[in-house]
């Protein structure tokens, strides 16, 4: 197959994004600017390997991702950036709704400290594949155009959900669930839930006083 330069195409996509994202956020710090674009780039890059159908074959490999998201940017050209700007009106408004910034240490324990997890998450979350679950999250939350902070969200979900079937069933019933696909039909229901919450889903704490 024809050589394809991955890092440049997603340079290509950073520099877009990057443009778009200092016009809304030009009064902010160079530091909190670059997180934000950060957030940004990631959110597209899955939403466009959704759209494409990446998440949606039954192996996931990142060695073939990254060929067919690098081919795709190279065929676009310059019709990526009118996909990218589209895409980017919606995470404006997806990002506003979804995100809630902090900006004290304080407030973010107050609102953090709120989330209680079970001591054996982490030990079920090294039990399965959670690669494959989180791309199963991600993907289904842009089909229900959820486009912002798509990783922080997914991993929200993904604790919650198991978290709330350890504290009713246990360790043993988890995986079992989890492998009968219980696990996932839950989470698609609180994706489908998230449709009717109009609350921030992902908590960032920005100090803008620094340069």
């Amino acid at each position: 197959m024809r050589y394809c330069d991955f890092d440049a195409a997603m340079m290509y996509i950073d520099n877009a994004i990057g443009d778009l994202i200092r016009e809304v956020f030009s009064d902010m710090p160079r530091n909190e600017w670059e997180t934000v674009k950060g957030f940004a780039f990631r959110d597209f890059i899955h939403y466009l390997a959704t759209r494409i159908g990446l998440y949606s074959r039954k192996t996931f490999s990142e060695t073939t991702a990254r060929r067919v998201l690098c081919h795709y940017v190279e065929r676009m050209g310059p019709a990526l950036l009118g996909k990218v700007a589209e895409w980017f009106q919606l995470w404006k408004v997806k990002w506003n709704q979804r995100v809630r910034l902090v900006f004290s240490e304080e407030e973010f324990k107050k609102a953090s400290q709120s989330v209680k997890w079970s001591s054996d998450l982490e030990r079920v979350i090294k039990s399965i594949n959670i690669d494959h679950l989180r791309l199963f999250v991600i993907s289904n939350l842009v089909r229900n155009g959820e486009v912002a902070g798509l990783e922080q969200i997914a991993e929200y979900l993904i604790r919650d959900v198991l978290n709330a079937s350890l504290e009713r069933y246990g360790v043993d019933k988890t995986l079992e669930m989890y492998k009968s696909g219980a696990v996932a039909a839950r989470l698609l229901e609180k994706i489908r839930e998230l449709k009717t919450k109009q609350e921030p889903l992902l908590l960032l704490k920005f100090d803008f006083g620094r340069l």
